[in-house]
């Protein structure tokens, strides 16, 4: 199973040879098995890739994430044909109907708040009680919108009073940075399932490409969350130490069903459960 998550800081020449990942830079040469790769994220803007190498990453769905000028990622490469039988999984997400796909949002939201106040818990922060209250109010397709008012309560408790998601600063840029790394590897995962990630269970904008994807991140926000309350003080800039670390949380662990699993392999298992549930009249997420 995949394992290792790379992420290129600096000037690096990567190629393709004896299925492995070739990387050569000031420090030397280093060697990856493709298999043994699940993402990489790619910083630096004079980094170089051959063409053989994308389309290998590609075959093994590896997920691979550019960022910009100004080190945020900024596109991805998913791989066209990495399920064989897409037309399949497409059919079966516009079967869905609406009853089913509004219980399956308010076990997701319901999730989300759950371990927002988990968030809350363990860094012992008065007022967790008060989101797991709220998580108990939410409704099918949650119509009274328990989520955002849920957030609202999350964030100000977390980060104080004054904190707004939408203002310019540490915080804002840590979470947007992990939130991103996050939505680009749950997106390459959709697609190795065959799904169709624009088609949302109840994120419906017809200008994003990633709706279903944008579904899925709820739960595991807090996560993120989590390592910049942690962090965020120690450094007055989103230095390329931070962003390596929260590229790095895929590998962190989690509990799925009791059992420990990597932040990686639990969004696996979430997409499969959906999969599943898409398929039978029952709703098991793995959450």
């Amino acid at each position: 199973m995949p394992f290792r998550n790379i992420f290129i800081a600096n000037t690096a020449e990567m190629r393709f040879k004896n299925k492995q990942l070739t990387l050569e830079n000031e420090s030397g040469t280093f060697t990856f098995p493709i298999e043994d790769i699940r993402s990489i994220v790619i910083e630096s803007q004079t980094a170089t890739l051959s063409a053989k190498l994308l389309s290998s990453l590609a075959e093994e769905g590896v997920c691979v994430i550019i960022c910009n000028e100004k080190h945020m990622p900024s596109c991805e490469l998913l791989p066209i044909a990495a399920y064989h039988r897409q037309e399949k999984r497409i059919e079966l997400q516009f079967s869905q109907t609406k009853p089913k796909l509004k219980r399956m949002w308010q076990q997701i939201v319901i999730s989300k708040i759950e371990n927002q106040a988990e968030c809350l818990k363990i860094n012992s922060i008065d007022g967790y009680e008060k989101l797991t209250g709220i998580s108990k109010t939410v409704s099918s397709g949650d119509t009274t919108n328990r989520e955002g008012y849920a957030a609202s309560t999350y964030f100000k408790l977390l980060f104080g009073s004054r904190f707004r998601r939408d203002d310019e600063n540490i915080i804002n840029a840590m979470l947007n940075y992990g939130y991103a790394i996050l939505r680009s590897f749950i997106a390459k995962t959709l697609v190795c399932e065959g799904l169709e990630p624009s088609l949302g269970i109840h994120h419906k904008n017809e200008l994003n490409r990633f709706n279903l994807a944008d579904d899925i991140i709820e739960p595991f926000r807090p996560v993120v969350d989590n390592y910049v309350y942690k962090n965020y003080q120690k450094d007055p800039g989103l230095s390329t130490a931070w962003k390596a670390e929260l590229v790095m949380l895929l590998n962190c662990k989690t509990k799925v069903d009791g059992k420990s699993a990597s932040l990686s392999n639990a969004i696996e298992q979430l997409v499969q459960s959906i999969v599943k549930s898409f398929e039978s009249e029952e709703i098991i997420l793995k959450l």
